[in-house]
């Protein structure tokens, strides 16, 4: 019998006090068998990290015999330690594997893994959970505790596929010693990359913190940073973290990135890299291959075309301001004169002039080049096309789809299946979940349907013009060539996958459609056979249909 919730914090405190005489109860002529822990929890499993203790109390009556068992890798301590001391060996009684008649047993764990404690005690009398044995009645109680060893992070840092260096659980990098570290010298703009492989004490986290980079810290599992200012950096560190849960205890520790950055001028060309894209705000913006030191007075230099055929809309638009922008200092701001809008084709150009990276290098000309317009969403992807409502627990599973808001028609209505269509969490393009299609060997179905029933209420659709859009990503050898959306109204959006790459998310666009007003009916999901009737697994997954909003001149 447990008595741990009858007992007040003043007789809590005064069992595990320091300097205190053993405890002893104003008990009667009965038996009975009952205990108490430091843990203050009725359950008998725990956690706690390495080199800290638990106190535990016999609290039985009239015990013929009782005996605490501490396994290897655990030490009974005296009574006469603090609380919270940071160095327990002074009061270490005795090591384990071994045991104690005490009634006070304050066992300190100094190794890590499950150990397992035992209150052996015998009675003349029947007691909770007693059986009777050798003319006497036995009790044995055992609490389990998973001790956590310290964190110790352990990474390594990469230049490409060059391993820098890599530090194991046996190095503790000291700033004393800075001087003789690794030191690497890169170009401006190079990047290295920061692995985290800690696995010691179980951390659940961990946040990198960066010197002389284009990002300061980070929580990412690996983290690449671009360095473009001109100068010598220590890395900077990573701390290790285990958050405190019922699981787990907490704990964390910095290590020390022992690494020089030598950061030297960059010996390519400076040029404008990747995309050029609109915002929300109608600002156009696109990166360069270093961080800017100078951009003043070159809008002049910029040129930015713009055409819409169906307005018969052609010509220069003048840029009003070109900026660098506040928080990312390889990357450069237009704002135009005038109005854009996502159904004009918009194009920029640039005559070298005098914009300057912080290791002396020119801005090279570039263009013309076209912007990636802004397009918004009209359905309601949170709440209805991302697949983000998980199942409630209310009606037939398999045949919701794992979600709700959906029917899948065709899925059987058991975990044997066929299930065509399910809700996965584990994969995913944004948000929490994807729906995933699958085949059996069988290949496809002359129909599987996908039943969208809360999209009149979810996710109407107000007349206008728009793009019809989806991500979908294929497995490796799905040989499939479409799948259609289609509204219970007629209108319907086939999407041709047959020359999509596999093994990455793509979001696939149609050409832009007209549609009224559409708030009853459903949004389905169609895959039919006609055309990919392949006897194979068919697999991919699909996120966040949406019909993107056309702003017409």
């Amino acid at each position: 019998m447990k008595k741990i919730l009858i007992l007040t914090g003043i007789l809590l405190t005064s069992l595990f006090s320091c300097n205190q005489d053993d405890y002893e109860a104003p008990y009667g002529d009965y038996s009975s068998f009952n205990w108490l822990t430091t843990e203050n929890s009725e359950e008998t499993d725990y956690v706690i990290s390495i080199n800290d203790f638990i106190g535990f109390y016999n609290l039985s009556n009239n015990p013929l015999t009782s005996s605490w068992n501490i396994p290897e890798g655990t030490s009974f301590l005296n009574n006469e330690f603090t609380d919270g001391n940071d160095e327990y060996s002074e009061f270490v009684t005795a090591n384990g594997p071994t045991n104690s008649n005490q009634s006070q047993a304050n066992i300190l764990f100094t190794t890590p893994g499950i150990k397992e404690i035992s209150l052996n005690s015998t009675f003349k009398d029947s007691v909770t959970d007693g059986v009777f044995l050798d003319d006497v009645w036995k009790v044995e109680k055992k609490f389990t505790v998973d001790v956590f060893a310290d964190i110790n992070p352990v990474f390594k840092v990469l230049k490409g596929d060059v391993e820098i260096i890599s530090i194991t659980e046996n190095d503790m990098p000291l700033d004393a010693n800075s001087a003789s570290w690794t030191t690497i010298s890169i170009e401006a703009g190079e990047e290295l990359t920061f692995v985290d492989l800690t696995t010691i004490g179980r951390p659940d986290n961990r946040t990198w913190t960066f010197n002389g980079g284009n990002i300061e810290s980070t929580n990412s599992e690996t983290a690449v940073v671009s360095y473009f200012a001109l100068g010598t950096f220590k890395a900077g560190s990573i701390t290790a973290k285990r958050n405190n849960s019922e699981t787990q205890p907490a704990g964390e520790t910095i290590k020390l990135i022992p690494l020089n950055i030598q950061v030297v001028p960059s010996s390519q060309p400076f040029v404008q890299v990747g995309k050029i894209n609109e915002d929300v705000s109608e600002v156009i913006s696109f990166k360069v291959s270093g961080q800017i030191e100078t951009l003043t007075g070159e809008e002049g230099n910029f040129v930015v075309h713009v055409t819409n055929t169906a307005s018969g809309f052609d010509k220069n638009i003048d840029v009003n301001s070109a900026t660098i922008n506040s928080s990312d200092l390889t990357q450069i701001d237009l704002t135009l004169s005038e109005p854009i809008f996502n159904s004009d084709i918009v194009t920029v150009e640039y005559i070298k002039g005098n914009i300057v990276s912080v290791d002396t290098r020119v801005l090279e000309s570039f263009g013309p080049i076209n912007v990636i317009m802004n397009f918004e969403g009209a359905m309601n992807v949170e709440g209805f096309t991302g697949y983000e409502a998980e199942w409630s627990g209310s009606g037939n599973q398999f045949k919701k789809a794992n979600t709700e808001g959906y029917f899948a028609q065709h899925n059987a209505n058991k975990e044997a299946g066929p299930l065509y269509y399910w809700r996965d969490t584990a994969f995913k393009k944004e948000g929490n979940s994807s729906m995933k299609f699958e085949t059996t060997d069988a290949g496809i179905p002359s129909l599987a349907r996908l039943q969208g029933g809360s999209f009149g209420s979810l996710s109407p659709v107000s007349a206008g013009s728009y793009v019809p859009a989806v991500w979908v990503y294929l497995d490796s050898g799905n040989t499939m060539t479409s799948f259609q959306f289609n509204f219970t109204t007629d209108t319907a959006f086939v999407f041709d996958i047959s020359t999509t790459p596999r093994n990455e998310w793509v979001r696939l666009k149609l050409t832009e459609v007209t549609l009224p007003d559409i708030n009853t009916g459903r949004l389905d999901l169609n895959i039919s056979d006609s055309g990919q009737a392949d006897a194979i697994v068919q697999k991919l997954w699909l996120d966040s249909f949406d019909l993107l909003i056309v702003e017409k001149r």
